[in-house]
């Protein structure tokens, strides 16, 4: 075997993706359509040239994000999008996603929201995958327009809208300025949580533990709502915050691909061992007793195994596949490099995602036995499965 291929996870494990910015996530084939019809500045180069969709910093990724945004902006497109990124993961193995789409103010987010929802749904009809929304805010824009966001989801009703998230560059305000935010998106908007934190900054993690709404570390198990956090992978440096999420089972949602693709800023390749991070209220402080791992280099490096080992809860996403080069079939495969190699594993970070999805008691158990139904036919005769759970077959197997 070629030692630089990624041994594949077979198709047919029950996956779930938790993690992905939805109005991008075109397959090749349209983005290819829309540089023709010169919808971008980018070039064909962009699927063609590897070193392209690697990015030196956040502020380059952005930039490209920006120069794309406007390719799915018709709510056709949308719906086509959603349609088409749920049922390519459906035939990746995929029974759930939580997808993220941004708040925006008034009609602009109606008809994305309408759009979405037709997508997921048509998705549904034709694959059997569930999925449901997380709204997004940019932090980016500040406090005040995050409580906007919150406060008008506790009036908007969608059944698919049961997560509240924070995107956007780490380094422009601190965290704790989003409290009042995620409280209302908690605890009257009725919405689970997932934050993106500590894909830049460590101090954002530190902030986390205190903006956070103290009921979500010990809702009722029969309460729809989740808390969970976007990356998070810069906790590795600290011995206590890796005891801290372990002991509250704070679940992460892992982006492999875009760890390794996106640069760190220097200010935290410059953490150094007995420093000292204090929260924005001074309630809480860490210490890194920790190096950093060059993850960003090499997946090999990533400390995705030391979570889990350290018994913290983490599922996986794609993030931007597009912009990624990725998929979440592609997502599963990349933890072999990282060292999570057991098959029981590999099972278990889809047990992860759906214990920590935003659903109702019913769809999280129907999709438990997806899961359930997997594991058992492989214990009892160490054969996979020839199909998907949702009934999608190849002609031979990965």
């Amino acid at each position: 075997m070629n030692p630089q291929k990624t041994p594949k996870i077979p198709y047919t494990l029950p996956k779930a993706e938790m993690h992905t910015h939805i109005s991008l996530a075109l397959s090749n084939e349209a983005f290819i359509r829309r540089v023709k019809k010169k919808r971008t500045d980018l070039s064909l180069e962009f699927l063609i040239d590897r070193e392209t969709r690697y990015y030196p910093d956040l502020a380059k990724f952005h930039g490209t994000y920006e120069s794309m945004r406007h390719m799915t902006n018709t709510q056709q497109e949308l719906a086509d999008t959603v349609q088409g990124y749920l049922e390519r993961i459906a035939r990746e193995g995929a029974i759930y996603a939580e997808i993220s789409n941004s708040y925006r103010e008034g009609a602009d987010f109606e008809w994305q929201m309408e759009a979405v929802s037709a997508g997921i749904e048509c998705a549904r009809h034709n694959t059997g995958i569930e999925a449901r929304i997380v709204v997004t805010t940019l932090r980016d824009h500040g406090a005040e327009k995050a409580e906007a966001a919150a406060k008008f989801l506790t009036s908007y009703k969608n059944p698919y809208v049961t997560g509240f998230g924070l995107v956007g560059d780490e380094g422009l305000n601190q965290f704790m300025e989003f409290s009042k935010a995620l409280n209302i998106a908690w605890h009257d908007a009725g919405l689970g949580l997932s934050p993106h934190v500590a894909e830049q900054h460590l101090h954002n993690a530190v902030d986390f533990l205190e903006a956070i709404p103290q009921e979500a570390l010990s809702n009722h198990p029969r309460d729809m709502r989740r808390l969970r956090l976007g990356h998070g992978v810069l906790i590795h440096l600290s011995s206590d915050l890796i005891a801290e999420f372990s002991d509250k089972q704070i679940c992460m949602e892992i982006c492999l691909s875009a760890n390794k693709r996106i640069g760190l800023p220097d200010a935290t390749k410059a953490h150094a061992i007995g420093e000292i991070i204090t929260s924005q209220n001074r309630k809480r402080t860490v210490t890194i007793d920790r190096p950093l791992t060059h993850y960003y280099e090499s997946i090999a490096d990533h400390p995705i195994k030391h979570f889990m080992d350290a018994g913290i809860p983490v599922c996986l996403g794609s993030d931007n596949p597009l912009l990624m080069n990725t998929n979440i079939g592609k997502e599963y495969s990349l933890v072999n490099q990282a060292g999570v190699t057991d098959r029981a594993d590999h099972l278990q970070l889809t047990r992860n995602a759906i214990l920590y999805a935003n659903v109702d008691p019913l769809t999280r158990a129907r999709l438990l036995s997806h899961i359930d139904d997997y594991q058992d036919q492989v214990e009892q005769s160490d054969i996979l499965p020839l199909e998907t759970a949702l009934g999608y077959k190849k002609a031979f197997m990965d």
